[in-house]
C-alpha cells in the first residue's frame, strides 16, 4: 500500500473539499446546491475551516460561511417534493432567515418522510427524510466554530435554537427521559423509536459547548440541558461500532476542554470518556472490520473514527490532565494511518461503497486528514 506523507495528505484533503465544493455547486450555488446534506455538510463547514487557517486562504472561509446559509435554505424548509412549503418552522420568509434553525433541521434524505399511518419499511427508511438528533448535534458544532471564526453572536444563537428545537425528540418514560431515533420533519411525530447511544451524551456537550458562547439565560437551554444530565446518569458509553467510536472520541476532546470538569456528571467527565473510548477501540480492534475486503467496507464510518483518533494526536499538548490513561489510546493511532492510507488509494475509490456515498466518504476522508493539522475545527479547542 503507497505511503503518503503528512503534506500529500493536506493535499489530497484540499482536493477533495475542492471536488465536494464543485460537485455539489456551493460556489456557483448552482442547482446542485439544492441537495444539501446535514451530515455531510456539518463536517464540510469544519473542514473548510480548517483548511482555510492551513492554507491562510479566504476562499475557504467564505465557502464555509456560503455552506452554512445553503443547508439553512434548503434543509431549514420543508422537503421539495413535499406538499408543505416554505420553512419548517412556519414563519414568514423574512422571520424564517432570521431563525433558521429554530424548528430543527431536514436530514437531506432523497425522498419525502414516511406520511401517517403508512406502514413502516425498514429499507424504505433510510431513503427518507426526517430529522435525526444526532444530525442536528453536528451541525451545533458547526455553527459554534462558525461563531468563533467570524466573531458573530447570531451563529451561537443559532445552535441554542437548533438544540431546543431538538427538544422534541425527548418524551417521558417510566425509566425517566428518553429520546426518538428519528423524527418527522416538523418534529410533531416519531418516525423511529429506539434512543441513540450517544445522543444524550452529545445533548449535554452541546448544551456545555453553548453556555460557552453565551449565558444559559440567553441562550434557554438550561431546562433541556437538565434533561441530558438525567439521561447521561451512570451511563457506559462503550461500543465496537467505528463511527460510533469517532463520536465518543470527539465527545472526549470537547469535555476536556470545558474549563471546569468536576461540575459534569461523573460518566461524562473526559477521563469516564476515554477509558470507554480505550474500551471500545479494543473491542473494534477485535473484530476490526479493516480486514475486510473494500465491497464491504464504508469509508464515512472508518473515516469518522480515523477523525477522532487524528484530532487526539492534534490535541496531544493540551491533554495532560488525562494521562497515563492518553498514553493508552496512543496505541490505537496507527488505525487512523491504516483507514486513511486504504482510502487514498485511487483503485478503492472506484469501489461501488465510495462512488454511492461518495459526498460523505470525500468529506469524512478530508476531515481526518486535515484533523491532525487543525484539529480545533472539529473539537473547539
Amino acid at each position: 500500500m503507497a505511503e503518503f506523507k503528512a503534506s500529500n495528505r493536506i493535499e489530497r484533503a484540499r482536493d477533495l473539499m475542492e471536488s465536494f465544493a464543485e460537485r455539489t455547486g456551493i460556489r456557483a450555488l448552482s442547482q446542485e446546491s439544492r441537495e444539501r446534506y446535514l451530515w455531510t455538510d456539518a463536517f464540510a463547514v469544519q473542514t473548510f475551516f480548517a483548511l482555510s487557517h492551513i492554507y491562510d486562504d479566504e476562499k475557504y472561509r467564505k465557502a464555509a460561511f456560503q455552506l452554512i446559509d445553503l443547508v439553512h435554505e434548503n434543509l431549514g424548509k420543508f422537503h421539495p417534493d413535499d406538499e408543505r412549503k416554505g420553512w419548517i418552522t412556519g414563519l414568514s420568509e423574512e422571520e424564517g432567515k432570521a431563525h433558521p434553525t429554530a424548528g430543527g433541521l431536514r436530514i437531506g434524505k432523497k425522498f419525502p418522510e414516511r406520511e401517517k399511518g403508512e406502514i413502516f419499511n425498514e429499507d424504505l427508511e433510510w431513503d427518507r427524510d426526517g430529522q435525526y438528533f444526532h444530525y442536528l448535534t453536528r451541525w451545533i458544532f458547526s455553527l459554534l466554530l462558525a461563531a468563533r471564526e467570524s466573531g458573530e453572536k447570531k451563529y451561537a444563537f443559532w445552535a441554542a435554537e437548533l438544540l431546543k428545537a431538538g427538544n422534541k425528540f425527548i418524551y417521558s418514560s417510566g425509566l425517566g427521559p428518553r429520546m426518538y431515533w428519528k423524527m418527522s420533519t416538523d418534529l410533531s411525530r416519531p418516525l423511529v423509536n429506539g434512543m441513540g447511544g450517544h445522543d444524550p451524551l452529545e445533548g449535554l456537550v452541546c448544551a456545555l459547548s453553548i453556555k460557552e458562547e453565551i449565558s444559559e439565560e440567553e441562550s434557554g437551554i438550561a431546562s433541556v440541558s437538565h434533561k441530558f444530565r438525567e439521561m447521561c446518569k451512570n451511563k457506559n458509553w462503550s461500543t465496537s461500532d467505528s463511527l460510533g467510536i469517532g463520536g465518543l472520541l470527539l465527545s472526549t476532546l470537547k469535555a476536556a476542554g470545558f474549563p471546569d470538569t468536576k461540575e459534569l456528571p461523573p460518566s461524562v467527565r473526559p477521563t469516564r470518556l476515554l477509558q470507554d473510548s480505550i474500551n471500545s477501540l479494543k473491542d473494534y480492534v477485535s473484530i476490526k472490520e479493516t480486514y475486510e475486503p473494500v465491497e464491504r467496507r464504508l469509508a464515512f464510518r472508518e473515516c469518522g473514527m480515523s477523525l477522532g483518533l487524528k484530532s487526539y494526536q492534534g490535541n496531544k499538548e493540551k491533554l495532560i490532565a488525562l494521562e497515563p490513561t492518553f498514553e493508552q489510546l496512543e496505541n490505537y493511532l496507527f488505525l487512523a494511518k491504516e483507514i486513511e492510507d486504504f482510502w487514498l488509494q485511487p483503485d478503492h475509490q472506484e469501489a461501488s461503497t465510495w462512488t454511492g456515498h461518495e459526498n460523505i466518504n470525500a468529506v469524512s476522508l478530508a476531515a481526518s486528514l486535515v484533523a491532525g493539522e487543525y484539529p480545533a475545527a472539529f473539537t473547539l479547542i
